[in-house]
């Protein structure tokens, strides 16, 4: 689904319609509302604050879906390869040719 105007692809069904383009965005949200809220403006270093809050928790989220679906692709993808205790094993065992040590 793409977002109209802005040409982002919503990742998961929960994508936010805004993100900070960088974390540099999210650093400026906070240093303008400390100056606000310096300034004596609590209720918009509040509302601010919840711009913050919301912006860090959907980037965080979106993260997590994106791990979580890569961990369904690769448990796909790794499914029935042997394991590192298994590949040690094949690795260190006598060659065909090779009697074992009496």
């Amino acid at each position: 689904m793409l977002k109209e105007g802005c040409g982002w692809k919503a990742l998961t069904p929960f994508s936010m319609p805004w993100r900070p383009t960088s974390p540099e965005s999210l650093e400026s949200i906070r240093r303008l509302r400390h100056e606000v809220e310096e300034r004596g403006d609590r209720r918009l270093a509040l509302l601010l604050a919840g711009v913050e809050l919301y912006a860090t928790l959907g980037r965080e989220f979106e993260l997590l879906e994106i791990m979580r679906a890569f961990a369904h692709e690769m448990h796909e993808a790794v499914q029935g390869t042997p394991s590192a205790r298994e590949l040690e094993d094949l690795f260190n065992r006598d060659g065909p040719g090779d009697s074992p040590p009496a």
